[in-house]
């Protein structure tokens, strides 16, 4: 396919690992698109802290980039109303991508919460549906090597409900994860096992999760299609309200689905001085979480973080049949 969105690597880079082509697709990105170049530079004084909540080490981030996309209006009448930014014919004109996976565009995120942040959209224009997405979610994430995929659900932190797109972030970057592989047995409450997978919650975590593992890609696309069907839709909706993370260490696969009950918690919506500029999304339920005020920032507490995400996670299903 040829555009002029499209980076067209040199044939001496073809055979580069995604991550020394990611690489590559920064440095050319954050000389030439001068709108990422700008949002990345906040990273040099980015104000971060952390806030133990029942074990849990939450990072707190100012970002006030990410203004944006916290109190993005996304009804449909806006939607309808604007160009898809994630269209090839609408990106930026400095904008670059790789093809990845042959039917996604890889991108660098201009409105980054991480110092590598990417977009990863369809190349065609379709709504964002993770239905029958899984195998693709499970399989970037083996291409993508020390990174983890995620995906926002329409209501759920995605801010272009129009588009289909994975984002992904250094899993190191996420502290779910640390917490999900050094909880010992005792800490795990299995819900199905059998041979090739493993599903479980962490019942000690304040946002509900349901963590499904195999070496292999089939079995947690099947459970995964179970559990969708079991988790309930709102009317006027086309799916149930989720966030998911997905990550390949080793070879071995780990999908981490978090149930919604809740775009946005009661405080996002309460006037100043009681307001809390919080809308969660995969970032926030993995324990990232991005303030895009300063006095948000100071004064979120732990009892605020364990109603935020009461008020916002749905419950766990526990008559999936597989």
């Amino acid at each position: 396919m040829e555009n002029k969105h499209i980076l067209i690597l040199p044939p001496e880079m073809r055979e580069l690992t995604w991550t020394e082509k990611i690489d590559f697709m920064y440095q050319q990105q954050l000389v030439t698109w001068k709108m990422a170049q700008t949002h990345y530079q906040h990273f040099v004084h980015l104000k971060k802290r952390e806030l133990m909540v029942k074990g849990f080490p939450f990072v707190i981030q100012l970002n006030a980039s990410r203004a944006r996309s916290t109190c993005a209006d996304l009804s449909k009448k806006v939607i309808d109303k604007r160009p898809c930014f994630l269209c090839l014919k609408n990106l930026d004109e400095e904008q670059k991508g790789l093809i990845i996976h042959k039917k996604y565009l890889l991108l660098v995120n201009p409105f980054p919460i991480f110092s590598t942040h990417l977009t990863i959209s369809e190349l065609t224009h379709r709504p964002q549906r993770i239905k029958n997405r899984i195998i693709d979610m499970l399989e970037l994430s083996g291409l993508l090597e020390g990174l983890t995929v995620f995906y926002n659900g329409p209501l759920c932190g995605a801010s272009a409900p129009d588009h289909f797109h994975f984002q992904a972030a250094p899993t190191n970057k996420f502290p779910i994860h640390e917490k999900i592989q050094t909880a010992t047995p005792e800490q795990k409450e299995t819900l199905f096992e059998k041979e090739d997978l493993l599903v479980y919650t962490i019942p000690e975590f304040i946002m509900n999760a349901i963590i499904v593992e195999s070496e292999w890609k089939e079995p947690i696309d099947y459970y995964f299609a179970q559990l969708y069907k079991k988790l309930p839709v709102n009317a006027g909706e086309s799916e149930p309200m989720l966030n998911i993370l997905a990550t390949n260490q080793e070879g071995f696969y780990r999908l981490v689905v978090f149930p919604r009950k809740a775009q946005r918690p009661s405080c996002f919506y309460y006037n100043d001085p009681d307001r809390i500029m919080i809308s969660p999304a995969s970032v926030e339920f993995g324990g990232v979480l991005v303030t895009p005020r300063e006095e948000d920032f100071k004064k979120i507490t732990g009892d605020d973080l364990i109603e935020i995400f009461k008020e916002v996670s749905g419950d766990i299903p526990l008559n999936v049949k597989v």
